[in-house]
């Protein structure tokens, strides 16, 4: 079986995550979930 290759995030897309994060509407977690499903979907 192939190994699976690792995700690799952007500078762009860990700050944006972050700034989000700080605000204090979700959670890293959450936010970090949103957010990779928009970039594979």
């Amino acid at each position: 079986m192939a190994k699976r290759k690792r995700r690799n995030f952007t500078p762009e897309f860990k700050a944006e995550v972050v700034l989000e994060a700080l605000s204090g509407e979700s959670s890293q977690a959450e936010l970090c979930r949103m957010k990779i499903n928009k970039l594979i979907g």
